[in-house]
C-alpha cells in the first residue's frame, strides 16, 4: 500500500495543473462549508445561556384581551414579580438596553451597555472571568455606585491588561470603575447585541437612556418608568409549557398590583429570542429557516466540487486507459490497479 501511495504521489508531481485544480476546488467548498457552518453555530446552535438553557425565558406583559398592546416593566413591577412568583421563577432578572461612549481617554466609541439587576449574572449561570459582579446594594434605584464589569471581547480589545480590573471606563463622560470581566462568549441571551459592558441598574439615572427619555423618566424609583426588560429562570420541575398554563395566577397577582391603571394587563412568556429586542414575545423560526437553507447551499456547493473533482478523475482514467490496459497485460489484478486509482484519489 505504501508503493501505491508513492507512486500516486509521482503521478500528482507530473501533473501539478490538475493537483493545483483539484485541491482549489476541494479547498473552496470547504472553506465555503466551515464559514457557514461556523456562522450558523454561532448565531443559531450555540446555547446563549451556558447552563439549562430550556429554562430561560422572557417574561412579557400586555393588556388582556388586546395581544398587540405590550409593554415593558417598571422597577416595582420587577420586585413586586421577583418576590411573589417563586412558584414559577427560580430567579427574575430585569435589563435594559442602552448605547453608550465607552472609552478611555480619548479612545472613545458608542457601543452597546447593558444596565441589568444584581441577580443577572448569576441567573444565567456565569462566573466572573476576573474579578466580581455587582451585588444588590449597587443596582438599588439611583444608588449611584459608579462600577462596570467589561465583557471578555472589550477586554481583549484593550490589551488584556493584567491590572484592567480596577482601572478606569469613561461611560458618557463619567468615570466607572472596572470590578470584573465577563466569562469569554458570554454575551446574554441574544444574538443581536453583544454589549461592552454591563452597568447596575442604580447607575440608570446617571447614564441616561438610549431612546432620550425625558430626565424624570431616568429615575427608576418612578412607577411610571416602564423601561425594564425581564428575564427569568423557571423552576427546574417546569418546562415552558407547563409554566404557561401556571401564567394565568401570575396575571391575576399582577393585574392585583396594577390598581392604577384603566386596563388589566396579563404576563406571557417566551423562549428568548437571538434575534429581536422587541416587547412582544417573537421566535426564531424565520432565522432558524434562513440557516436551514444556507446549510443547504453549502453542501450543494460542496456536493458540486464532488462532482467536478469526479469528473476530473474519470477524464484522466480515460486518457490513462492505455496504461491500464499495459498492467493488465502484464498480469496486473484488477483489485490492484483499483487499489493504485484510489491512493491516487485519495
Amino acid at each position: 500500500m505504501i508503493q501505491d501511495f508513492k507512486f500516486a504521489l509521482r503521478q500528482l508531481l507530473k501533473s501539478p495543473g490538475f493537483t493545483a485544480i483539484a485541491v482549489l476546488t476541494l479547498a473552496l467548498a470547504i472553506g465555503v462549508n466551515s464559514a457557514i457552518f461556523a456562522l450558523i453555530n454561532g448565531v443559531v446552535l450555540r446555547p446563549m445561556v451556558p447552563v439549562r438553557s430550556n429554562e430561560v425565558v422572557n417574561v412579557f406583559n400586555c393588556r388582556q384581551n388586546a395581544n398587540h398592546d405590550y409593554r415593558q416593566f417598571s422597577y416595582n413591577e420587577f420586585r413586586d414579580m421577583r418576590e411573589n412568583n417563586g412558584e414559577v421563577f427560580a430567579d427574575l432578572a430585569a435589563l435594559e438596553f442602552a448605547v453608550a461612549g465607552i472609552g478611555r481617554d480619548h479612545e472613545m466609541r458608542r457601543s452597546f451597555a447593558f444596565l441589568t439587576s444584581e441577580n443577572y449574572f448569576s441567573m444565567m449561570g456565569v462566573h466572573p472571568f476576573r474579578g466580581r459582579f455587582y451585588n444588590a446594594e449597587e443596582c438599588r434605584p439611583n444608588a449611584n455606585s459608579p462600577v462596570v464589569v467589561a465583557s471578555y471581547g472589550f477586554w481583549k480589545r484593550q490589551g488584556g491588561r493584567a491590572d484592567f480590573v480596577g482601572s478606569t471606563l469613561q461611560i458618557n463622560g463619567q468615570p466607572y470603575i472596572v470590578i470584573g470581566i465577563s466569562p469569554e462568549g458570554f454575551c446574554g441571551a441574544s444574538a443581536l447585541i453583544a454589549p461592552d459592558v454591563w452597568v447596575p441598574l442604580g447607575m440608570r439615572a446617571q447614564l441616561g437612556s438610549a431612546f432620550g427619555d425625558s430626565e424624570s423618566m431616568h429615575d427608576l424609583a418612578n412607577p411610571k418608568n416602564y423601561a425594564l426588560n425581564l428575564v427569568g429562570r423557571l423552576r427546574s420541575a417546569l418546562t415552558i409549557e407547563s409554566a404557561k398554563s401556571r401564567m394565568a395566577v401570575v396575571s391575576q397577582r399582577f393585574s392585583a398590583m396594577q390598581t392604577d391603571i384603566e386596563f388589566q394587563r396579563e404576563v406571557q412568556i417566551q423562549k428568548p429570542s437571538r434575534f429581536s429586542l422587541s416587547t412582544s414575545p417573537e421566535d426564531d423560526g424565520p432565522i432558524t429557516l434562513i440557516g436551514t437553507l444556507l446549510m443547504a447551499m453549502a453542501g450543494a456547493v460542496l456536493l458540486i466540487a464532488c462532482l467536478n473533482l469526479a469528473n476530473m478523475l474519470l477524464a484522466r482514467g480515460t486518457a490513462r486507459s492505455k496504461e491500464i490496459a499495459l498492467r493488465l497485460a502484464l498480469g496486473a489484478s484488477r483489485w490492484r490497479i483499483v487499489r493504485q486509482l484510489l491512493a491516487e484519489g485519495l
